[in-house]
């Protein structure tokens, strides 16, 4: 029988069939339970036809959900790298400063064989492991027809991070990192004058012994020997509590069960509150402290025993005025990034149906899907998060981390002066911004680190397999697997701040990040010790598997 559409119809179902394999399109339509993709709840529904047999007056669902993240990933470091020893012709009496700096530059790699001109390179850091282990409850109810109301309350049972040095290559052991190459966590000192890294001969080596307090404020651009946070003895944070819940609406603006003639079109919206505690240092809640609006569009058909469907998703977040994501200085214009990334996400798939009772409300379903995604530029979480917000160099003050030289002329406190990357970004002050070290000496403000950094934008992709179970009318059992990979991208990438032509003292186009008009122009969370091009972390290998199980109870 030959069906007329509407023109708009053909639009939608056009689309569906695309995002099929091309086998689809010789199968002819048939009435059918939509997919989980694709499903709603309704109610007060009659199809419009006064049949009593159809007549479907209430719908909830109940739905436990228990989710399992694993996560694996390597962050590597940039670092400079040049065919042959800089100056190696030039005495070092005769250096000048910044050729001395290029000279002596701990992290500088010497390596033809990596690189044949001067450049960038990645070297060797850390290995993350995360996980997440978290229970969704979710209440779904159908409100009139084709619209649904629901919300979902999530509970973390466990949720870690954990950092260590970057040593599994069994068959290169001599590119593993350790504490005498690494550049997070350093040794304090070098027993019996070893080779390698070492705090207190680079602090010799970059401070002039017996200075005043602002002639060694000037001299940390030289030092390069921080060491971050522990690696040596790693450290696994664990966090848990409620997470952020959310509620949504879901309209199915066509309905194929209704209209055997039209593709499912769903639009949706959710909204997650940002209402529990916020993940900060010396707390193990997992909030983020955003507001999140997330739109939706999915469409589906079902051919005989196969439902092709795609979607498109994208989540707008807004901090909350108690999150550690906003803008640090309102007197300051240099602050790039003062929001969390935006995110979007195109899924295409389909679902297989093996076997369907419909009298008996039985069901069995095999489920395809691979999803695409970005992430925009902004400031976020990241697997470093825990360790920077933890680390025990939070609570310093300036005279902490300035070297003190004893009698022999060796700096005595290598601990302290390797913590001297707290100081040097402005938002870490305890008070207000200090854009001027020299105006902090004396004072006893203290600096910590917020764990929070600018990262940049990504792509990802995920594929994932389902099964649905539905024996009876009123349960249905769903498991999926997942595995999701995350392009390469920096976690530190913070901008130097933004060049302002209405200040008095400002007669050029570059950015002063000291001066009078530092505090105007300079970004508050830069660092330079990891945001600089050459110091900046990077984040590699990036995979997590997810398992997720669901119940649920149908009325």
């Amino acid at each position: 029988m030959t069906r007329r559409r509407t023109l708009l119809a053909d639009l939608f179902a056009a689309g569906t069939l695309l995002a099929a394999p091309l086998l689809f399109v010789a199968l002819t339509p048939e009435d059918a339970h939509a997919a989980e993709f694709t499903d709603l709840l309704d109610a007060a529904d009659d199809f419009d036809d006064l049949d009593e047999s159809t007549w479907d007056p209430f719908d909830f669902n109940i739905e436990p959900s228990f989710q399992y993240h694993y996560s694996r990933a390597k962050i590597a470091r940039e670092a400079p790298c040049v065919p042959e020893e800089p100056f190696a012709d030039v005495p070092d009496d005769q250096l000048t400063t910044g050729e001395a700096r290029i000279k002596n530059n701990p992290r500088l790699v010497v390596d033809p064989g990596r690189c044949d001109e001067a450049r960038t390179v990645y070297n060797k850091e850390m290995d993350f492991t995360g996980t997440r282990a978290q229970l969704d409850l979710k209440l779904r109810a159908g409100i009139y027809k084709d619209l649904e109301f629901h919300i979902n309350v999530p509970y973390v049972f466990t949720n870690t991070r954990k950092l260590s040095y970057d040593n599994l290559d069994t068959l290169n052991p001599d590119n593993n990192v350790d504490a005498g190459n690494s550049s997070v966590d350093p040794r304090a000192e070098c027993p019996n004058g070893e080779s390698g890294r070492c705090i207190e001969r680079e602090a010799r080596q970059s401070f002039t012994a017996g200075a005043a307090p602002e002639t060694h404020v000037d001299e940390l651009d030289q030092f390069n020997a921080y060491r971050y946070f522990e690696l040596e003895d790693p450290q696994t944070y664990v966090r848990s509590g409620f997470a952020e819940p959310s509620l949504g609406l879901t309209w199915s603006m066509f309905n194929d069960e209704r209209d055997p003639t039209k593709a499912n079109l769903l639009l949706g919206v959710d909204y997650t509150m940002p209402i529990v505690p916020i993940a900060k240092a010396g707390n193990t809640a997992v909030g983020r402290g955003m507001h999140e609006l997330q739109f939706t569009i999915a469409s589906s058909k079902k051919f005989r025993w196969v439902e092709p469907y795609f979607g498109v998703d994208y989540t707008l977040p807004i901090s909350s005025p108690n999150s550690p994501i906003n803008e640090i200085d309102t007197n300051n214009q240099g602050q790039v990034f003062i929001r969390p990334p935006m995110e979007g996400d195109f899924t295409i798939g389909a679902e297989f149906i093996p076997y369907e009772d419909k009298q008996k409300g039985q069901r069995y379903g095999i489920d395809l899907r691979f999803r695409f995604g970005y992430v925009s530029e902004g400031r976020d979480y990241t697997p470093m998060f825990d360790h920077f917000a933890g680390s025990e160099c939070n609570g310093k003050t300036l005279a902490d981390v300035l070297p003190q030289f004893d009698t022999d002329g060796r700096v005595s406190n290598p601990n302290d002066v390797g913590c001297a990357w707290v100081v040097r970004q402005p938002s870490n002050a305890e008070n207000r911004p200090v854009y001027d070290l020299n105006d902090g000496i004396g004072s006893d403000d203290t600096y910590s680190s917020d764990g929070i950094f600018t990262v940049e934008g990504h792509g990802s992709f995920a594929g994932l397999f389902g099964l649905y179970l539905q024996p009876t009318k009123n349960f249905q059992f769903k498991a999926m697997v997942e595995l999701e990979h995350q392009q390469e991208h920096f976690l530190t990438n913070a901008r130097t701040g933004r060049d302002s032509e209405n200040e008095p003292n400002d007669e050029d186009n570059t950015v002063d990040l000291e001066g009078a008009d530092a505090a105007i122009e300079r970004n508050p969370v830069y660092n330079p010790t990891y945001d600089s091009a050459g110091e900046r972390f990077r984040v590699q290998a990036y995979n997590t598997w997810v398992f997720m199980a669901t119940a649920a109870l149908q009325f």
